[in-house]
C-alpha cells in the first residue's frame, strides 16, 4: 500500500514536470525528478509509458511527452503538441537544468511595454534580477537583431524601474551563431551569456 502510494506520487511528479517541460528526454527527467541511475530511470519511464501515463517518440533517442491519461491525471491544460518544436524545446530544458532549475521560470510569458511585446522563449529572476531565455536553433539572424534591439529598449525601462540590467542568455547551435550573437549583444550593450 505504501509503495503503492509513493509509486503515484512519483508518477504524478514526472507528469507534472512534463506539464511544465512539453518534451523531455529520459536524462532530463533522470535529473529533474531525481530518478537514480540510468537503469532506473528506464525502468520507471518504460512502465509509465506501457500504463499509458506518457507517449514516446523516436528520434536520436525516446523524446516523451504526455498521454490524454496522463493529462487527466494531473489535470494538465496543455493543448495540441507541435512535434516541429522538440529540439528547440529539448534545448530549453537543458539550459533549465544547467542554470539549476530556477523555480520560478515561466516559458514563454509574453513581455509588454509601451507598443513593445516580447515573448521570450523563458524567463525567471535570479537575485531579484530578470533573466530572459532565447534558444537559438532555427531563427534567422535578422530576427535575433530585432529581438536584440527590443532587448536593449527593454532594459532601459528594467534599469529604470528595478535599478538593475537584465541578463539576456542564449543558447545557441553552432560556434558561428555564437559568435555572431556575441557581437550583436556587445554592439547593443545588453547584459548577456551565451551556452
Amino acid at each position: 500500500m505504501l509503495a503503492q502510494m509513493k509509486r503515484q506520487q512519483r508518477d504524478e511528479q514526472i507528469l507534472s514536470s512534463l506539464d511544465r517541460l512539453t518534451y523531455a528526454t529520459r536524462e532530463q527527467l533522470q535529473v529533474i525528478n531525481q530518478l537514480g541511475g540510468d537503469r532506473n530511470a528506464q525502468r520507471i519511464l518504460s512502465r509509465m509509458e506501457k500504463d499509458k501515463l506518457l507517449l514516446a517518440a523516436r528520434m536520436e533517442k525516446k523524446i516523451y511527452y504526455l498521454s490524454n491519461k496522463g493529462k487527466q491525471i494531473i489535470g494538465s491544460g496543455q493543448g495540441k503538441l507541435n512535434r516541429k518544436e522538440i529540439t528547440h524545446v529539448l534545448m530549453r530544458n537543458d539550459l533549465y537544468i544547467k542554470l539549476g532549475m530556477p523555480s520560478d521560470w515561466k516559458k514563454e510569458r509574453p513581455v509588454k511595454w509601451g507598443e513593445n511585446k516580447l515573448i521570450p522563449d523563458a524567463t525567471f529572476r535570479k537575485a531579484g534580477e530578470y533573466h530572459f531565455i532565447e534558444i537559438d536553433n532555427q531563427q534567422t539572424m535578422a530576427t535575433n537583431i530585432e529581438k536584440i534591439k527590443k532587448y536593449k529598449d527593454l532594459s532601459y525601462i528594467i534599469f529604470q524601474q528595478y535599478n538593475h540590467r537584465p541578463t539576456v542568455i542564449w543558447s545557441a547551435s553552432s560556434e558561428l551563431r555564437k559568435k555572431k550573437l556575441k557581437d550583436l549583444c556587445e554592439q547593443h550593450g545588453l547584459k548577456f551569456q551565451i551556452h
